[in-house]
């Protein structure tokens, strides 16, 4: 289930870097179902009559979990690409059965003389973390789409379990998806890999003997490794940021000059003038005078 929600989100971190959370910080919540991985149990046995053998320490069988809840609170500050964070987290399940080889109850019951079984133990209850990471991510997608989120964490887990308790270092290994929806607030989806390092744990059961067998004393040890896999859902409110440009304006598109008017329609009269249409042309000049007539000297 890991790889393939890692190999998931590796494909689809394939798209331009993240810019709308870029240069603020953010804080957030998360919560969601846990998954517990089986751990291993030993056992040993110490008979308080010296003639019955005690039983060394052995691997004796597995405590499962049922379901849990896994909560946690975040804050962190966003680079670009890069987001660092600070985690806060809280994880629980209660056992869900304690398997315990028969062969070692037979021999408590040989040294005893009783008749126990697997639950007479008392090895129910539940198995709590509570752990501080330090995570690192690298962001992908866009602005204001699914923003895709792979990364690592590293930090100190305090696990407690059979009645005892004690503290390793851990690391987890996470894929996130984030949706804004808001300019401030974003909601997504993570899944979270946890382990720790090598724990030890401690419990015993103390019986009475069935005379003439022998009282005593059972330690349960666990130095395995608390391991997980959650689905969280995820609540972010950011703060600060540079706002993304707003887009140019549009170029300003000066109104088309009207077209000029038609010239006027003109006539040419008959002396060659051009007038208006609507004018009337000149009256022809009158026909200049006859040239007298010359008059002889006869008669005189």
């Amino acid at each position: 289930m890991r790889n393939l929600l890692l190999a998931a989100a590796a494909t689809l971190a394939i798209a331009s870097p993240a810019a709308a959370r870029d240069n603020s910080a953010y804080v957030g919540i998360e919560g969601g179902i846990l998954f517990p991985k089986s751990t291993k149990i030993n056992g040993s046995v110490d008979f308080t009559d010296p003639l019955v053998p005690d039983l060394l320490s052995t691997r004796l069988g597995s405590v499962k979990f049922k379901k849990g809840w896994d909560i946690d609170a975040i804050a962190g500050y966003d680079f670009g690409m890069f987001r660092v964070e600070g985690e806060l987290g809280y994880k629980r399940a209660s056992n869900k059965s304690v398997n315990i080889s028969q062969s070692f109850i037979t021999a408590i019951n040989t040294g005893s003389g009783g008749t126990f079984i697997a639950s007479d133990f008392n090895l129910s209850g539940h198995s709590s973390v509570t752990s501080a990471m330090l995570n690192g991510l690298v962001d992908f997608g866009g602005p204001d789409s699914v923003n895709f989120s792979v990364g690592a964490g590293i930090g100190r887990a305090k696990v407690k379990s059979l009645g005892d308790s004690d503290s390793a270092w851990a690391y987890q290994l996470l894929a996130e998806a984030r949706y804004p929806i808001s300019a401030a607030v974003d909601i997504g989806l993570k899944y979270r890999y946890f382990r720790t390092g090598k724990l030890n744990f401690n419990d015993d059961f103390s019986f009475v003997g069935v005379a003439p067998a022998s009282g005593g004393t059972v330690f349960f040890d666990n130095n395995s490794k608390f391991a997980s896999h959650s689905l969280l859902a995820s609540l972010i409110f950011n703060f600060g940021g540079v706002e993304a440009a707003p887009p140019p304006p549009p170029p300003m598109v000066e109104p088309m000059a009207p077209p000029p008017p038609p010239p006027p329609a003109t006539q040419t009269c008959p002396d060659g003038s051009v007038i208006l249409a609507t004018d009337a042309c000149p009256p022809p000049p009158p026909p200049p005078p006859a040239a007298p007539v010359e008059r002889g000297e006869r008669g005189q």
